[in-house]
């Protein structure tokens, strides 16, 4: 039986977009429609450590926002 965290990765993802397994939480709850805020509080980190892995997300992924990284993130099934 696979782990919660391992089973929401759907396909293989190209090298260029190869995220930590903490942006993918946080790019989950992106989807999900979730604040910097809120984010950080559910994972008990602080807010700039969350705009640090939203940017380094948008980076990977060569998008301009959050709205961008969420529409990639489900067309492309990273999640």
């Amino acid at each position: 039986m696979s782990s919660p965290k391992t089973s929401r990765i759907k396909a293989p993802v190209p090298y260029r977009f190869k995220l930590t397994e903490r942006e993918f939480e946080v790019l989950s709850r992106i989807v999900e429609g979730q604040s910097n805020p809120q984010i950080a509080s559910a994972l008990y980190l602080s807010l700039n450590t969350i705009k640090s892995h939203v940017n380094s997300i948008l980076n990977k992924l060569g998008v301009n926002d959050r709205v961008q990284a969420a529409v990639f993130a489900v067309r492309n099934h990273l999640l």
